[in-house]
């Protein structure tokens, strides 16, 4: 898995950086966003998100309830969730990179099988 830092994020991808999950400190409301960004072409984030969406229950299930899976800016998706962080001390990192290790580990495969999901064609009108 590689990395990158930003000055308020942190990203790990395997193979395309455009996908990627995402640690983002969102200073201005005190809060920490942790998730899976989709930053692809539309095609491919659509193809990933829909495989996403038909495991929401399990991925739910598995990860709790405050995931949620929505469109973005420019074609983008993501699966997200965010918490309320006033201090990053030492505990706190602990804990977010166990959360992100465990999100990781469950939301990954499923990328992974919407990656190798056959691309709808589109209905003509």
């Amino acid at each position: 898995m590689k990395q990158r830092v930003r000055s308020s994020q942190a990203q790990w991808y395997l193979g395309d950086p455009r996908i990627h999950f995402e640690a983002w400190w969102h200073a201005n409301t005190g809060r920490l966003e942790l998730g899976l960004h989709l930053e692809s072409s539309p095609a491919v984030n659509e193809r990933i998100a829909r495989a996403l969406s038909r495991r929401m229950l399990m991925i739910k299930a598995r990860l709790g309830g405050n995931l949620d899976l929505e469109p973005w800016d420019r074609g983008w998706v993501r699966l997200y969730e965010t918490y309320a962080i006033e201090v990053f001390d030492p505990a706190a990192v602990t804990r977010t990179a166990a959360r992100m290790a465990e999100l990781i580990s469950v939301i990954w495969p499923l990328c992974e099988d919407g990656l190798r999901a056959p691309v709808r064609a589109k209905k003509r009108c």
